[in-house]
């Protein structure tokens, strides 16, 4: 499945705190990621294929950690030998998205995550 960019999204954002995730992510797929404040995350629906084939075990964990650095996070899934997995930020800093990558250089997500509120019912992001 692809997932078409949005015009803002190649562009890196730094994000400084947990607090500027915490809350409820989502694709065009319903699958949702729950960023909390202290720097943990709960999946669902996520799988190897959502954040890379190397990452086997994501689909039965759906949690883990991140550790910020400026425009992307550094990513641990718990009990997933998954090295290297980070979380990119693109767009605006009002109004950013996210996605699992391991190379945070190319620019732009697929696969991108949305803040639930952004995205409308028509799954398009506003």
């Amino acid at each position: 499945m692809s997932f078409l960019l949005t015009s803002c999204s190649t562009y890196p954002v730094e994000v400084t705190s947990a607090d500027q995730l915490a809350g409820v992510w989502e694709d065009f797929a319903g699958r949702t990621v729950e960023f909390k404040g202290d720097g943990t995350f709960t999946a669902t629906g996520m799988d190897e294929a959502d954040v890379g084939e190397e990452c086997s075990g994501v689909a039965a964990t759906q949690q883990g950690a991140l550790s910020l650095s400026g425009t992307y996070a550094d990513v641990t899934f718990d009990g997933v030998d998954c090295e290297g997995m980070m979380l990119a930020f693109y767009g605006s800093p009002s109004s950013f998205v996210v996605c699992f990558t391991r190379d945070v250089t190319a620019g732009g997500c697929t696969g991108e995550l949305s803040r639930k509120d952004d995205v409308t019912a028509t799954g398009r992001h506003e």
